[in-house]
């Protein structure tokens, strides 16, 4: 599993590289948000229906870390979710709804801690020096025990039910942004 993760982890570590300018400072409009969310969210309410759902995550392999890294780095695209793209593309490739979200999950913490150092390089290399380290950590523990309960949540909560709350949710969101 780990290579998969490090496989997963390529294609967004690539193209956020490629694009950091315009992830930065373009690509904000709303439109654009607007519209994302909504294809992506129809997207995801399609792939929750055809999906066959029938492999467990033990038999994620190279092709799906592929896929499904791939949809991740289409999280740099403002409005587009990194976990409901990557969800997506693990019921594409006919992973259960838990085994979907678990490999998400699992990919999202190679991205995030990648893009947290390359923030915090950032912020050191400026040496405007405004967020004090003690800030810092207790930031980090915070966002850790509230996403890990999350993810507890969700996985337990997607055994027994679908992913249309979310499409809904996305749905109705981008038209008030549009």
């Amino acid at each position: 599993m780990g290579w998969y993760l490090i496989i997963g982890t390529i294609p967004i570590v690539i193209f956020g590289f490629l694009f950091r300018h315009q992830i930065e400072n373009g690509a904000r409009s709303l439109y654009l948000m607007g519209t994302t969310l909504i294809v992506f969210g129809l997207i995801l309410g399609a792939a929750d229906y055809l999906g066959t759902k029938s492999r467990p995550v033990e038999s994620v392999n190279r092709k799906d870390a592929i896929v499904v890294g791939l949809a991740q780095a289409l999280a740099l695209i403002p409005g587009v979710s990194r976990s409901g793209a990557t969800i997506t593309a693990g019921l594409i490739m006919g992973l259960d709804r838990e085994a979907a979200a678990r490999f998400s999950f699992l990919l999202s913490i190679p991205a995030i801690v990648l893009s947290g150092l390359f923030e915090l390089s950032k912020e050191l290399g400026s040496g405007s020096g405004n967020a004090g380290w003690g800030a810092i950590i207790v930031a980090t523990i915070v966002s850790f025990v509230v996403g890990y309960a999350a993810i507890a949540f969700l996985l337990k909560w997607l055994t027994r039910h679908t992913l249309y709350i979310f499409v809904v949710y996305r749905v109705v969101v981008g038209l008030l942004i549009l």
